[in-house]
């Protein structure tokens, strides 16, 4: 599996649809997608969310008009709306499909400020 160790400060982050699906203790949680960057995400926090900081586990990442990626993820912080993950292990198809993602969002952005 691939390694993504990048500061997620350092990437641009899109506001973006979709939900994600994380699987703690064998519970499965969804919450829609707040934004996206391609070193990770910020979701609205699902109902039942109790995870501590630092905490691994799986995430799918599921966007209208793409395939659904999975990623396990480290939770870098969560309040009472949303939860923020850093992407830590990625098989290479979904790496590419997430670098996809992120190169639709460039485009979409480049395309809006040349109309605006």
């Amino acid at each position: 599996m691939a390694e993504i160790y990048d500061d997620r400060r350092q990437e641009t982050r899109f506001a973006t649809s979709g939900e994600g699906e994380v699987e703690i203790d064998g519970q499965r949680l969804r919450g829609g997608l707040l934004d996206l960057s391609i070193n990770g995400l910020k979701m609205a926090r699902p109902e039942g969310f109790a995870a501590p900081s630092g905490s691994r586990f799986a995430l799918k990442l599921i966007v209208p008009g793409a395939e659904a990626l999975t990623a396990q993820v480290v939770l870098v912080r969560a309040d009472s709306t949303s939860v923020g993950v850093e992407f830590m292990d990625m098989a290479p198809r979904d790496f590419g499909l997430l670098t996809t993602l992120i190169e639709r969002h460039v485009q979409l952005r480049a395309q809006a400020l040349m109309q605006g």
